[in-house]
């Protein structure tokens, strides 16, 4: 396997919300924490649309809880699809 770095410019509110994330979850670096986004990203490239909304739907209700849970999301997406 071949080594790739990358860098990028953050946001201070991305940097601290990178060191939140970092704490929270147990990652031992930064590097590592980034290291894991990228490879859900790429995990989730190889699903389909629908599977893909879900798995994120549900990543976003368990890191940033909203009034609506994922159930009712999917449930939305599907009338409207079944509206179109």
């Amino acid at each position: 396997m071949e080594a790739i770095s990358v860098s990028a410019k953050l946001t201070r509110r991305e940097a601290r919300l990178l060191e939140k994330l970092t704490r929270e979850y147990g990652f031992i670096s930064k590097g590592e924490a980034i290291r894991s986004a990228v490879r859900l990203y790429l995990n989730l490239l190889e699903l389909g649309p629908k599977d893909r909304l879900r798995i994120l739907q549900l990543i976003n209700e368990m890191i940033a809880p909203s009034a609506k849970k994922s159930s009712e999301l999917i449930e939305e997406a599907h009338r409207e699809e079944d509206e179109l």
